[in-house]
């Protein structure tokens, strides 16, 4: 792990902004280009992974590719000390899992739609240049607190390109996280945009009610009601939910991949019922944005 003031491939570390479990993220400063950056470094254990290694480069290879504002900017790549190291543009935000409402709590709906809105976009535009995420969730988006239409999808490193012959994957052999992985990626069928769409869906299910679609304690269990189980009501979770927002977000988690929306947009503008019958969010789930705000600009500053 390095520390702040250590030099690193021609950057100096000043602090470590977060860990994965393969990589470590590191506030650190360019001095050939005058900027800030976000210094990714895949861990030592991780380098001894071929698979690890390809994903670490397509991350920064497919990112790079795609220019949108709310998609984060990559700089940089290499090879330095035995390890491969990428950088981006840092973030003043705070991982949208912050966003999940308790079960004592509301979630802030308004903060959640004009983040919703932005993200689905750049989702739309990284489909219509023939790449698929393949892991939208809540941590791989950072809400900008005072400007959420600002928030930024991040992690593409099991993106996959939709002409590439590896897309399908095996069967029995799943990359992504299971809450939220749509029933195609499981049967190791073709990819298509919608595939992102039903992950959307998910994590807005989870955003709206603090629990993702299908709650279980297995990754059979949950494997398994992705493949046949119905979409959850979310009206049955909390109360104040119209019945309209369940068929919306039904059709998104539609089994047939072909059955969902066109697009992610469509499906967030879908979701406009939900603004006039939204309880205020309590402040506790207000105060836990600042605070993790604050934390990241006490890191940036």
């Amino acid at each position: 792990m390095l520390a702040p003031g250590d030099r690193f491939a021609g950057f100096v570390v000043a602090s470590l902004l977060g860990e994965g479990g393969s990589s470590l993220v590191y506030r650190a400063d360019e001095p050939s280009a005058g900027r800030e950056v976000a210094l990714k470094v895949l861990k030592a254990e991780a380098m001894q992974s071929g698979p690890a290694r390809e994903r670490f480069r397509r991350e920064f290879e497919i990112a790079h590719s795609l220019h949108h504002p709310n998609i984060v900017e990559m700089f940089a790549n290499g090879a330095e000390a035995g390890s491969l190291w990428l950088t981006m543009k840092p973030v003043p935000g705070v991982a949208a899992t912050k966003l999940v409402p308790t079960r004592r709590s509301e979630p802030d709906v308004a903060t959640l739609l004009a983040m919703l809105e932005p993200i689905a976009a750049c989702l739309d535009f990284a489909h219509a240049a023939g790449v698929v995420h393949r892991d939208v969730k809540p941590s791989n988006i950072l809400v900008c607190v005072s400007d959420p239409a600002a928030s930024v999808l991040t992690d593409f490193g099991i993106a996959r390109r939709l002409d590439d012959p590896r897309q399908r994957g095996r069967y029995g052999y799943v990359l992504g996280s299971m809450p939220y992985i749509a029933p195609e990626v499981l049967k190791a069928e073709s990819l298509y945009p919608s595939t992102d769409q039903y992950s959307l869906a998910c994590s807005i299910v989870e955003f709206l009610t603090g629990r993702p679609p299908f709650p279980y304690s297995t990754r059979f269990a949950i494997a398994d009601a992705h493949r046949s189980f119905p979409p959850p009501r979310l009206s049955a979770r909390r109360k104040w939910i119209p019945r309209s927002v369940d068929a919306v977000v039904a059709k998104a988690l539609a089994k047939d991949p072909f059955d969902r929306y066109e697009t992610c947009t469509q499906l967030v503008d879908l979701l406009t019922d939900l603004r006039d019958v939204v309880p205020a969010p309590p402040r506790t789930l207000r105060r836990r944005l600042e605070v993790g705000a604050k934390r990241v600009r006490g890191t940036l500053e």
